[in-house]
């Protein structure tokens, strides 16, 4: 009885595991001088813009779910607060955050021209993110 009980168990975390990858993100390619009004990668990660300036500040959608929002980060964004995992990034600065969902805005910093990507860290786990390019 208890190899069926292991047996269970292990199948049940085997599935678990096979679930909970997350699908990896794509860029979303923009006619040059124009940007979608959102761009959303799976997970519910969305931005307002997808080509901004350093300066500029940038709206940030996450819809979550019931897992808790950790922080959402880029290499683009200005570091004016320690990132919580001591990563190289600015943090985006969460200014709401209810019923699975939240919004948060971050200034793009100064940075070399180039693709940078907006992540999240919810729950246990990473959410795909959304590539944009700085001019």
């Amino acid at each position: 009885m208890r190899s069926l009980k292991t047996a269970l168990a292990g199948a049940a975390l085997a599935g678990l595991a096979l679930t909970a990858a997350a699908p990896i993100a794509t860029a979303v390619p923009a006619t040059p001088g124009t940007a979608p009004a959102a761009v959303t990668a799976q997970g519910g990660l969305t931005v307002d813009h997808t080509v901004v300036r350093p300066g500029e500040q940038l709206k940030i959608h996450l819809d979550h779910g019931s897992e808790a929002l950790s922080w959402i980060s880029s290499g683009s964004f200005v570091r004016d607060s320690e990132h919580p995992m001591g990563a190289d990034e600015g943090v985006a600065h969460v200014v709401r955050d209810s019923g699975g969902s939240a919004d948060a805005v971050a200034t793009i910093g100064d940075v070399p021209p180039g693709q940078y990507v907006v992540h999240a860290r919810v729950g246990g786990g990473s959410v795909p993110g959304v590539t944009i390019t700085v001019r």
